[in-house]
């Protein structure tokens, strides 16, 4: 089921979609399959496919949870992806939120810097919230993601760890609490 905000769309990525992806099929098939106009930069993306995929093969009760294409209402072109690392409540967050679940998003080059990131991150945390029940929300971020960090914290995430990613470096560990997180659904229903 999409969810939908005044200017996108979050498309669930079906595992056709994720298998045809990792395994490098072009735009216009990859396009048949979900419904929009997939960005040449989701071709980029074929390791994230491929682990999302496998996450789904192992735990079909994912798929709500998985990765979804963030596309514009009025085009249907894919912009970037968002979803959840895991379903809630992961036995690897319980230092941080052991009621909580791990949020991840991309918003690509030509389409920042126009509060779609920030629009999107908050459908879907408004989407494990209340139709979930999920009570409080993890994001990882690198220090040098400047625009990331800085739309974390303008959501309510604050910093509550750092660790060392084998991939990516250092990286910030930030929690999204049930006060805050009513603060920002209330702030952006008022609007």
């Amino acid at each position: 089921m999409d969810i939908l905000t005044p200017r996108l769309l979050l498309r669930p990525m079906s595992a056709d979609f994720l298998q045809a992806s990792a395994e490098g099929c072009g735009v216009r098939d990859l396009s048949g399959l979900i419904g929009l106009t997939v960005a040449e930069d989701w071709l980029a993306e074929a390791d994230l496919a491929a682990l999302r995929l496998a996450d789904l093969r192992s735990d079909p009760e994912y798929a709500p949870w998985s990765v979804r294409a963030i596309a514009l209402r009025d085009s249907g072109e894919m912009i970037g992806h968002a979803g959840f690392h895991t379903r809630p409540a992961p036995e690897y967050l319980l230092p941080y939120a052991p009621d909580g679940v791990e949020t991840g998003y991309t918003i690509y080059p030509a389409h920042r810097r126009r509060g779609l990131g920030r629009e999107a991150l908050i459908a879907l945390l408004r989407w494990a919230h209340l139709d979930q029940g999920v009570p409080r929300f993890i994001a990882s971020v690198r220090p040098d993601n400047l625009a990331s960090c800085s739309l974390l914290a303008s959501t309510g995430f604050r910093r509550i760890a750092s660790f060392i990613d084998e991939v990516d470096g250092l990286e910030y560990v930030m929690r999204l609490d049930p006060p805050a997180l009513r603060r920002l659904l209330k702030a952006v229903d008022d609007l």
